[in-house]
């Protein structure tokens, strides 16, 4: 028992893991103050940036909400260096979505947070397809795809909305049919059990989702459909532009480093993952331990085997990282 319980304190004074959750516990105690601010700057976030650039997001968030907040007779306290993305999810969640199809650069990032979060249906800004891509990949054969006008299409959304299934509405135009207006602005009756399309009471299923889309670059929609959804730009960025443009060049002069480039972010994004799911393992078995856990022999040896695979983990992230510079260094060399 003694030396169960010695190696686990030692695992536990591993420097650089302590440094890490050091860290993490500071952050905490700060956002206790702050979450109230966060929060409602994060809502707000969600709610009204979706439809704009890089550039009049950053100008509404940081030269407008901000100073507004602060400027109160009784300033909200919000955290410094706030990053509202990392607020709506974290690196474990990005890296599935890079998995899926996302691009990895800031804007597309902070648009799947905003599609992921908000309450209001989604409708996607796509011009060059890439969130159709991504959602498709998301979704898989669960996803039901139609068109406005398309033979059935009123059927297949019945359908849906009784078994709670997801429906994508794809190549938007400006105008939307009436018939859809019910659903759009989830006018439901019957206590919230039924939504009336045409002369049917359907069955409203709460697992039900419905998303649209259009490619339409620069799009004018009456504002009763944009109360009744929420809008995201994902028309593609000069940073987003910048890094495909070099994966393609580096595809088609040197397709051996794109594929190791390809395999090792695939590898960094599934160690993201396994971190963070270890992580909240080991909190939830700490959490949930009674009295003295280094009594517990069980808890003691999986708390061991999980710190001893996160630390391998990382060490495996941080490899897989140089690993990636260097090929990319290499393809920067031969190409001189």
């Amino acid at each position: 028992m003694f030396s169960k319980s010695s190696n686990f304190k030692a695992s536990l004074e591993n420097e650089s893991e302590k440094v890490r959750w050091s860290h993490s516990i500071k952050a905490f105690e700060a956002q206790e103050i702050t979450v109230c601010g966060d929060v409602l700057l994060t809502a707000a976030f969600v709610s009204y940036v979706g439809p704009f650039t890089k550039l009049y997001r950053q100008e509404l968030v940081y030269h407008m909400w901000l100073p507004f907040l602060k400027s109160q007779k009784m300033p909200i306290p919000i955290s410094e260096d706030i990053d509202l993305a990392a607020m709506l999810t974290d690196d474990a969640v990005i890296a599935v979505w890079n998995n899926e199809g996302l691009p990895s650069d800031r804007m597309s990032t902070e648009n799947a947070a905003i599609f992921t979060n908000c309450e209001r249906w989604p409708l996607l800004i796509d011009p060059q397809l890439q969130a159709m891509k991504w959602i498709k990949n998301r979704y898989g054969t669960d996803l039901k795809i139609i068109h406005l006008g398309q033979k059935g299409f009123l059927k297949t959304i019945e359908r849906a909305l009784s078994s709670g299934d997801t429906v994508l509405i794809e190549n938007l135009d400006e105008a939307v049919d009436p018939l859809l207006d019910p659903l759009l602005g989830r006018n439901t009756i019957k206590k919230g059990k039924y939504i009336k399309i045409e002369d049917k009471e359907c069955e409203f299923n709460k697992n039900f989702r419905l998303l649209l889309h259009t490619k339409l670059a620069n799009p004018h929609y009456k504002p009763e459909l944009q109360a009744q959804t929420t809008l995201i730009n994902f028309t593609v960025t000069e940073d987003g532009l910048e890094d495909q443009l070099l994966a393609e060049t580096v595809n088609i002069e040197r397709p051996d480093l794109e594929k190791i480039k390809s395999l090792l972010t695939k590898q960094q994004n599934e160690f993201k993952i396994q971190l963070k799911l270890l992580e909240d393992d080991l909190l939830f078995r700490l959490s949930a331990a009674e009295g003295n856990f280094l009594g517990d022999t069980e808890l003691v040896e999986k708390l061991e085997s999980t710190k001893s695979t996160a630390t391998e983990i990382e060490s495996k992230a941080v490899a897989t990282s140089m690993l990636h510079f260097h090929s990319f260094a290499k393809y920067l060399v031969l190409s001189l």
